[in-house]
């Protein structure tokens, strides 16, 4: 993630929020479980989320915090959610070769008539 002067630089002179009601349903929505920011909100670290900072301190909208249809409703593209793919990504398996190649032709089944002793059975 950029530093708090770089995503300062390159935000948008637009105030993230219009009211605090609003910071706290969208933090709610997206900080509050994002994995970037759980550091500072347990206690074990001393700065937060930078795009966050940005957003309250400087007054501006971080350009990482995308528009959607619905005003100051915002996309983050820094998200990470808790437990969401740790690790390396790993490439996509070998399909399955058995696509590959036509089918045989399966054998019809034809229904036939029941027999004698299943018939009395049925109509009992």
């Amino acid at each position: 993630m950029r530093s708090f002067e770089e995503i300062e630089r390159d935000a948008r002179p637009t105030p993230a929020f219009s009211n605090g009601s609003s910071w706290e349903y969208w933090e709610a929505a997206w900080c509050a479980s994002c994995l970037r920011d759980a550091p500072y909100r347990n206690g074990i670290a001393n700065t937060g989320c930078p795009l966050i900072a940005v957003a309250i301190c400087s007054q501006k909208t971080p350009v990482e915090w995308l528009e959607q249809e619905q005003p100051q409703d915002y996309h983050c593209i820094e998200f990470r959610a808790p437990g969401g793919g740790g690790g390396e990504p790993r490439p996509k398996p070998e399909p399955p070769q058995e696509g590959l190649f036509p089918r045989p032709e399966r054998a019809t089944r034809m229904l036939t008539e029941l027999g004698s002793h299943l018939r009395e059975e049925v109509s009992a």
